[in-house]
Order: structure tokens, then C-alpha cells, then sequence
């Protein structure tokens, strides 16, 4: 199970990624997942009035061109089809997945890397760098399904927009559960 209160939970596409090989490489991986988790928290936000725009909307614009340029990169690299999903619980420092043959993914205490696709519609994963942690049963299922976890490190600044990103999503899961259970909506 996991330890965190908030936490992204759902069927998404995750593959293995590629492990980066030296520093400038996982500083590469970084100011990608930067890009992305930024891109994604614009896309989430709602338009900004008038009053509001300025050097904030210069900076979502930016974040935007970056987004773009990234995915058009991607496609130019030729990436695949998307990878199959699972049942997924990203938190803050580890990734969880249920998965009926573990055996495809590296073995506990093995350093990996899994690109977890936080929007399939968008061809561009966040690489998740780390360590596979053992593997175990989830409470409530069959013995024929293992939870896989990589307890994974990403620099500050990442870390912080994929903190942003977990909160903004669990937030508005419990307004969703608030408005489907209010008296009035039944």
C-alpha cells in the first residue's frame, strides 16, 4: 500500500524508459519532466481574466512553446504506439502499478527508469528515474496480480511541479466526490 494521503490515481500507460547514462543526459531527462509537468499544470488552469495576464501569461505561453517543441521532437524520433496501461498510484517519491506479470519490469533493488504517460492523448511521458522496490500483493486482489513500486528521485524543481500536479488532481477528485454525493445531486 502506500504511505501517501495524496496521490494520482488511474489506468495509465507506463513503459521502461532508458536509464540515463551521465550527468548531462539525466539533466536532459530533468528539464523534460520540468517542461511537461509545467505544460500539463498550464493546461489544467483555468484562463486567467485580464487582470491577471501579463508576465504570467508570457510564462504559460512559453511553458506552451516548450510543450510543442518537445512533442514535435518526440514525433521526429519516431515514438511508438502507446504503451499498455495499469492500474496506477503516483505519489510524491514512489510510483505503484498492478500488473499480472512483473517479470517484464526490472527485479527489486534494480535501478530503472519508467516513462509513466500522465496523458496518454499527449505522446510524451514523464521518466521517472529509480529503484525498483520488492514486489507485492495488492490488498484485494487475486493472487495472479503483483504490485510492482519504483521509489524513484527527481531533482527540486521537478519534484515541486510533480507535487503541484498530485495535489491539483487530488483536490479535484474530492470536489468531484463532494458535488456526486451533495443532496441535491441526488
Amino acid at each position: 500500500m502506500t504511505e501517501h494521503a495524496v496521490v494520482l490515481q488511474g489506468h495509465l500507460p507506463l513503459a521502461l524508459g532508458e536509464w540515463p547514462g551521465d550527468a548531462g543526459a539525466c539533466s536532459a531527462l530533468m528539464a523534460d519532466n520540468l517542461a511537461l509537468l509545467r505544460a500539463l499544470l498550464v493546461m489544467d488552469d483555468h484562463p486567467a481574466s485580464n487582470d491577471e495576464e501579463g508576465h504570467e501569461g508570457l510564462s504559460n505561453l512559453e511553458t506552451k512553446v516548450d510543450l510543442l517543441l518537445l512533442l514535435v521532437s518526440a514525433g521526429i524520433k519516431g515514438l511508438g504506439p502507446t504503451p499498455p496501461s495499469y492500474a496506477c498510484i503516483l505519489g510524491s517519491a514512489d510510483l505503484y502499478w498492478d500488473c499480472s506479470d512483473p517479470a517484464i519490469f526490472p527485479a527489486a533493488h534494480s535501478k530503472t527508469c519508467i516513462a509513466l504517460f500522465l496523458r496518454p492523448r499527449i505522446a510524451m511521458p514523464l521518466l521517472l528515474p529509480g529503484t525498483m522496490q520488492p514486489i507485492s500483493a495488492p490488498a484485494g486482489t487475486s493472487d495472479a496480480h503483483s504490485r510492482c513500486h519504483l521509489h524513484f528521485h527527481l531533482d527540486s524543481r521537478v519534484q515541486e511541479s510533480l507535487d503541484r500536479l498530485i495535489f491539483r488532481h487530488h483536490r479535484r477528485a474530492v470536489a468531484r466526490d463532494k458535488d456526486q454525493h451533495h443532496p441535491t445531486n441526488e
